[in-house]
């Protein structure tokens, strides 16, 4: 097998990777979300998260992350907004 049959076989498995996440919300208190790729910003009051098909903003009171892994990001606090960016894109810092 060569580089171009490696190379090809990766865009086809890249092309049908996840790309959707899961969001559970459990009253106003715990949001759990899975597919996770990276946390953009993180304080006691906001958490942007991109996900495989755009970010996710979380606004609230006393937000913190209870666990972070592969599977995802568990997110406690008292929250208050959640807006979504679907571009698709990482934002420019």
């Amino acid at each position: 097998m060569n580089i171009y049959d490696i190379s090809e076989k990766y865009e086809k498995l890249k092309k049908s990777a996840f790309r959707h996440s899961l969001i559970q919300i459990y009253d106003n208190g715990l949001i759990m979300i899975e597919e996770c790729r990276e946390v953009l910003l993180f304080d006691e009051n906001s958490i942007k998260l991109l996900l495989p098909s755009g970010t996710i903003m979380i606004n609230g009171l006393e937000l913190s992350m209870r666990s972070y892994s592969e599977r995802g990001v568990e997110i406690t606090g008292k929250l208050h907004s959640i807006g979504f960016d679907d571009s698709g894109r990482k934002p420019k810092q």
